[in-house]
């Protein structure tokens, strides 16, 4: 197994191959929900509009993002003095005030739980694809693959919604939550 060193010399051929192949997967995949919403090929694109199938994916998608990002966030600056930061990120010395008095540390991460299953929820609700779903003449194996088995939706929730929010606030932990939305999110946990 090769591991992608980022202090080395040279072309690293595998990485690059990973990190094109994932991102062309992830770009053919927000592609293809996005074609089903407008197909009226979800359940709320057919109940309601595509419209709001639209907004409510990209509302809710970034909304996870900030739940994934402020948890990462708020633990790891757990150790962190408080005081160091006070001056230089308010908000996010707002955040940590409040997470870290009594036992609201424990309150926000049961409902930053039962707002991750809310937010995906109607993330599937929105994008979600109906199993017989058909889009742009492609073959069955693809539509079943993608649609059938919800892969598009898998790539699409995990690596916009969760995987990025999660190593960028692990790597920039006071930055991330130094903002009212990442407040907000706390207070609504």
């Amino acid at each position: 197994m090769s591991h992608r060193n980022p202090d080395a010399e040279g072309f690293d051929f595998f990485y690059f191959f990973k990190s094109l192949y994932s991102t062309l997967l992830l770009i053919f995949s927000i592609a293809l929900i996005m074609g089903v919403i407008f197909t009226r090929q979800t359940k709320i694109a057919e109940d309601v509009h595509p419209a709001l199938a639209f907004v409510v994916i990209w509302v809710c998608i970034i909304w996870l993002t900030m739940i994934e990002g402020s948890q990462a966030s708020i633990v790891g600056l757990e150790i962190v003095d408080r005081e160091l930061y006070k001056e230089t990120h308010p908000k996010a010395y707002l955040c940590n005030v409040v997470a870290y008095t009594g036992d609201n540390l424990k309150r926000f991460l049961l409902g930053r739980q039962f707002m991750v299953v809310l937010v995906v929820f109607a993330i599937n609700n929105a994008g979600h694809a109906f199993e017989d779903a058909s889009l742009w003449n492609m073959p069955e194996m693809i539509d079943k693959i993608f649609f059938g088995a919800g892969l598009s939706m898998i790539f699409f929730t995990v690596m916009v919604g969760q995987l990025s929010s999660e190593v960028n606030a692990s790597v920039c932990m006071l930055d991330y939550i130094n903002n009212y939305f990442a407040v907000l999110t706390l207070y609504v946990s």
